[in-house]
């Protein structure tokens, strides 16, 4: 995408008559669309606090992961010696809770009996406070280090995160395009797993805030797609601009998950048609195939307002103003479609003062001077309807 495009001057305001020959504005399609920080739902304070408690519990796993082999060496010397206590000092008549505690209270270098006679728990005097404060030590020496750089050990608890989802969407590339798909699907409510190989992304903070488990490196190497649970995922999305490692991830997202959905970007929309086919890819996109519609359509008509190509044929969405006494004043809306052959999408009663659009408005819904409506339709349907006053 071009963001450098020249803009033109807005055109002149209604019922001024402009030029007989204006120039052929060159719009980028990105100005048709909203910022897609727009687009980012307001979760309730109950989700976030449920999206943070979730992230949290993930990350305390994730320490307790590094730090169990040394509780469990502190759990062994703790029954090890309790038991020990427990068989050479008969005489003293030791439960086995308090023969742990005997144990607990060395590891400390504080013995609640006097030194023993018996050389074997004599010894236990010398070695379990040693052994005891070299495990506490550096378990929380370890601890500390992993609380403080928390973001050394995201891999970890992300990994636990996408784990624990099924069906979900893992998302390969941060740029432009992959930060505005991740945008979209936040707002569908769909489970995403970001992979992104530039750890200076400036779109990875708004990521790491939502909560959204991410794995940082070059997903070419199948372990990151393992940790991102790519055998339970639903599909793969592959946005970054590499075209060769756009397949080489397909293919190892294919194999590890046979039944994969894969979309797949490309820069050359021929060898994405090949790649569909040959490779049983069930989506491969050419950017440049999706943006053409729109920069042609911004140049030709100022109110379409979004274009696609399906089947080879040119479908648009347009704008229009009912003004006062035009052909679309004091008709519902099934005549409109009727007439027009296209399908309205969208209705904003400007006329009454309304303050929110209605999506697929009812059939019988009356439009007045002021209005404005959406219509979806083939280009050349669309066009005429528009030049009808």
């Amino acid at each position: 995408m071009h963001t450098g495009a020249r803009v033109s001057p807005p055109p002149p305001a209604r019922g001024r008559r402009s030029a007989p020959n204006p120039p052929v504005r060159y719009i980028a399609p990105r100005a048709h669309h909203p910022a897609p920080e727009d687009l980012i739902p307001r979760a309730g304070p109950l989700t976030r606090l449920s999206k943070k408690a979730w992230r949290e519990w993930c990350f305390a796993r994730s320490l307790l992961e590094r730090l169990w082999p040394r509780l469990v060496v502190l759990l062994v010397v703790l029954m090890a010696g309790g038991v020990l206590f427990m068989r050479l000092e008969p005489e003293r008549g030791h439960s086995f809770a308090k023969a742990v505690f005997l144990t607990f209270g060395l590891i400390f270098g504080e013995p609640a009996e006097e030194f023993p006679e018996h050389p074997v728990l004599q010894g236990m005097f010398f070695f379990v406070p040693i052994v005891g404060l070299t495990i506490i030590i550096e378990g929380i020496v370890e601890l500390a280090t992993l609380v403080r750089d928390r973001r050394q050990n995201e891999r970890a608890w992300c990994r636990i995160m996408a784990e624990s989802m099924r069906n979900h969407i893992v998302l390969v590339g941060m740029g432009r395009l992959g930060y505005r798909t991740y945008v979209l699907l936040r707002q569908l409510a769909i489970p995403v797993v970001v992979l992104e190989v530039n750890d200076k992304n400036s779109f990875l903070q708004d990521v790491r805030n939502d909560g959204v488990p991410l794995f940082i490196g070059d997903a070419r190497r199948e372990s990151l797609l393992v940790d991102a649970n790519i055998r339970h995922a639903k599909a793969v999305i592959l946005a970054t601009t590499d075209d060769l490692a756009n397949l080489e991830i397909a293919l190892d997202a294919r194999k590890l998950n046979p039944d994969v959905r894969v979309v797949l970007r490309m820069f050359d929309q021929n060898m994405a048609d090949k790649i569909r086919d040959g490779f049983n890819i069930h989506i491969a996109m050419s950017q440049s195939a999706i943006s053409a519609p729109a920069f042609a359509t911004a140049a030709l008509e100022p109110d379409i307002v979004a274009s696609t190509i399906i089947d080879h044929q040119l479908v648009v969405t347009l704008r229009r103003t009912v003004a006062e006494g035009d052909a679309l004043d004091g008709n519902t809306i099934a005549e409109v479609m009727g007439r027009s052959r296209a399908h309205v999408l969208r209705l904003f009663r400007k006329s009454v003062g309304a303050e929110e659009p209605i999506l697929f408005p009812n059939s019988g819904e009356v439009l007045r001077a002021g209005d404005e409506v959406f219509l979806q339709g083939l280009y050349d349907h669309v066009r005429e309807f528009a030049r009808e006053r």
